[in-house]
């Protein structure tokens, strides 16, 4: 109970050519059936992840709870840092940190105890380390093997794209039912949908990339103390 907890404070934290014709106003009417689609869709944001280190940007995540009429706003800053993780600092309307890492997931509130689970104790946190790594560096075959995929262009003349997500593993299922990712030359906005029908919108802004190897200014934000 504790690792999902802490899964969905983490959600909460925190591309298709002519071939599909019209818009696609809903993703999840156009199932993309190879990973070349896949490919051809995100070719564009994925060629700048492909050599990019370092991820750094912005983000503001909205959450739509079916129990509370006024959304939950937040807003922070992430980084990502190719083979170390994923670091979301949220600024408003609380200070917390999450680092999410191949080794688990360490939490901070207010600057208080740091938290951790065990990606080895608890299988699902390494399923959604996994899956936030391919979201982060639109892994294709990742994507592919984890996801059953669907999107296609959503608007043609600004070359915009969207891909639904629908999740094979059933822990996943347990923390989200499925996803969009949308943008044009960067990922700008993720929506996560959980069985109940409550909404996260995360959207991404001011996103910097760099080809240089994480510095040790970098490393140590993944370096949460020990308590």
């Amino acid at each position: 109970m504790r690792s999902r907890r802490a899964m969905l404070c983490l959600l909460a934290s925190f591309a298709m050519p002519a071939a599909f014709g019209a818009p696609a106003a809903d993703p999840f009417a156009h199932p993309l059936t190879s990973e070349a689609q896949v490919r051809s869709l995100l070719s564009r944001p994925a060629g700048k992840l492909r050599a990019a280190q370092v991820l750094t940007g912005s983000f503001q995540h909205i959450r739509h709870l079916s129990e509370i009429p006024k959304p939950l706003v937040a807003h922070g800053e992430f980084k990502f840092g190719r083979d170390l993780g994923v670091y979301l600092h949220t600024r408003q309307p609380f200070d917390s940190v999450v680092v999410l890492t191949g080794a688990g997931l360490a939490q901070s509130d207010e600057g208080g105890a740091v938290q951790r689970i065990s990606a080895d104790e608890q299988p699902g946190v390494r399923l959604i380390t996994n899956i936030f790594m391919a979201l982060f560096t639109l892994d294709t075959q990742r994507l592919a093997r984890d996801f059953e995929l669907f999107g296609g262009v959503e608007d043609e003349k600004k070359d915009r794209w969207i891909i639904g997500l629908r999740p094979r593993a059933k822990a996943v299922v347990a923390v989200f039912k499925e996803a969009t990712v949308a943008g044009s030359d960067d990922v700008e906005q993720v929506v996560l949908t959980d069985a109940r029908g409550d909404r996260t919108v995360i959207d991404l802004t001011g996103i910097t990339y760099s080809s240089d190897p994480p510095g040790a200014d970098v490393r140590a934000l993944f370096s949460l103390p020990r308590p």
